[in-house]
C-alpha cells in the first residue's frame, strides 16, 4: 500500500486517546508529520464529537480526621 492510499483510508479511524505532538510521525503511519497529515483533522474531530471530563471531588485539609 502507498503512502497516499493510507492517508486516505483512514476516515474511519477514530483518532487515538493520546495524539502526537505537531512534529511527531503521524498515528496512522503514513511517514508523514503529523501537522502535516492529521492535526486538522483531529481538530475537526474532536471539535464535532467533546472529550467529557469528570472533575473529581475536592477533598478539604481541615476535617474532623485532622483536628
Amino acid at each position: 500500500m502507498g503512502w497516499l492510499s493510507r492517508l486516505f483510508n483512514t476516515k474511519d479511524q477514530a483518532p487515538p486517546a493520546i495524539l502526537p505532538r505537531k512534529n511527531d510521525p503521524c498515528w496512522c503511519s503514513s511517514g508523514i508529520k503529523y501537522k502535516k497529515c492529521h492535526l486538522a483533522k483531529d481538530k475537526l474531530y474532536f471539535k464535532e464529537h467533546p472529550i467529557s471530563k469528570k472533575k473529581a471531588p475536592v477533598k478539604k485539609s481541615c476535617g474532623p480526621v485532622f483536628g
